[in-house]
């Protein structure tokens, strides 16, 4: 479901219940509105369960396919506290952040995949075509080459020569390997190594950091539990590491633990400038 499309949903329905539409007359409003069919026809289907007497919420949590357990959540609690405009337009500013950061994401990702693609081409291109040549000029010279340059030009002849193999197994291990990052362990394995490649490792980091702290913030605002937000918060995070540590976290958490000791725990998932700041909040009752 396109995120622009659920943007506008959320302003829109905020701004109509804001103006004294019912939440019913609201959503046969934007069904009409919203110009995916698909999404329509959820729309639809969220007036007819409030029709019949179920809560928003509740009728929000029979597409789980569109609606997570954030935006669940949220709208119960809003529900609950009788302020679900203010809640949807908490969601709409939410929704939107999001988008921006993945945007910007995309367009940086964009020219070093350009880059890396470029490289592979012209890499392949230089021991299938270039380096051959060389070997050709070399060998009929009777030169001793060093040890370097023979190891490149055995790899050019191996290619040259096995090409249909390697490329065979390359393929297999490929096929596999993406076969494995579908399942649940494979998922952990993969974004476990993506946190430790230079540079890549830090920028995720600190965009799931971000993604965290902004998620908690309309959470609290929205009275819910700090150990139920853990629990939501887990499940909105996509890296299955930082996934693994939130639902530990909610757990220690119902214990009785602070925010600041449970993440402190992790210093390779949460820099000590994060957690230090969430220990003044904490302490200062103003988190």
């Amino acid at each position: 479901m396109p995120i622009v499309d659920k943007i506008m949903f959320v302003q829109n329905l905020a701004l109509m219940i804001k103006t004294g539409f019912s939440i019913g007359d609201a959503l046969t409003t934007l069904s009409q509105q919203i110009k995916g069919k698909q999404f329509s026809r959820v729309i639809l289907d969220l007036q007819q369960s409030v029709v019949k007497g179920e809560s928003f919420a509740a009728a929000l949590q029979l597409h789980s396919e569109v609606f997570d357990d954030l935006f669940v959540n949220m709208v119960a609690a809003g529900e609950t506290s009788g302020n679900l405009e203010q809640t949807l337009f908490q969601l709409s500013n939410q929704l939107k952040k999001s988008y921006a950061l993945h945007k910007k994401i995309r367009n940086a990702m964009i020219y070093p995949c350009l880059i890396l693609a470029v490289m592979i081409v012209v890499g392949t291109g230089m021991f299938v075509f270039v380096v051959p040549r060389i070997l050709d000029l070399y060998t009929t010279s009777g030169y001793t080459l060093p040890l370097p340059t023979r190891i490149i030009l055995g790899i050019s002849d191996f290619i040259q020569h096995n090409g249909l193999i390697l490329g065979s197994l390359i393929s297999v291990l490929l096929i596999g390997w993406i076969l494995f990052v579908r399942t649940e362990p494979g998922k952990f394995v993969w974004h476990r190594i993506l946190l430790h490649i230079p540079i890549a490792g830090k920028i995720i980091k600190r965009i799931t950091i971000a993604r965290l702290s902004r998620v908690l913030n309309s959470l609290l605002v929205t009275d819910i539990p700090i150990v139920n937000s853990f629990k939501i918060i887990a499940n909105t995070i996509n890296n299955r590491v930082y996934r693994r540590h939130l639902i530990l976290a909610s757990q220690q958490l119902a214990k009785g633990n602070t925010i600041h000791s449970v993440l402190s725990s992790r210093p390779d998932l949460f820099e000590p400038v994060v957690t230090q700041m969430i220990k003044v909040g904490e302490e200062a009752g103003v988190l």
